[in-house]
């Protein structure tokens, strides 16, 4: 009940946010904030499986990060990049999934910040029906963190 009218208030504030755009933010503090209330919008969209709505949302928190945002907001910034990569791959948006990984390969601090665009290009992979790439990217991800399969016995 008063969970559903905030997820109603949400997507109402956020949408009206959006149609107003980056330009109708007056003060510059306030981007990260509009991108923030994206991503809580879009992750509800996801919670109810409306992954194209999800997609906008975190398409649209993107749209309001400023120019630095990888070094300003660092966190921020993956997060919505590794969503909106999410809803890519479920609602087959190939060019857009290809763009945002290329941006968060470019951009990640770690190697562990780059799993969840690993994961989803692997799946990519194995959806498209290349399952022997898909197996072996997984097994370069994984020896990448140190498991190695390549090199067991197989017992089978």
């Amino acid at each position: 009940p008063l969970e559903d009218e905030e997820d109603d208030f949400i997507f109402t504030a956020v949408t009206q946010l959006n149609i107003a755009g980056p330009e109708a933010v007056e003060d510059k503090r306030q981007y990260a904030a509009v991108a923030s209330l994206n991503l809580r919008a879009g992750k509800k969209a996801m919670e109810m499986s409306d992954f194209e709505a999800a997609y906008s949302y975190f398409d649209n928190g993107i749209t309001f990060l400023r120019k630095k945002h990888w070094e300003e907001h660092y966190s921020l910034s993956l997060e919505l990049f590794d969503l909106a990569a999410k809803c890519a791959l479920a609602n087959g948006d190939v060019n857009s999934l290809k763009f945002l990984s290329q941006q968060v390969m470019r951009k990640a601090q770690t190697y562990e910040d780059t799993l969840n665009i690993l994961y989803c290009l692997t799946c990519f992979l194995a959806y498209s029906s290349k399952l022997p790439e898909s197996i072996e990217k997984g097994l370069d991800i994984l020896s990448q963190l140190g498991i190695d399969l390549r090199s067991k016995k197989s017992s089978i």
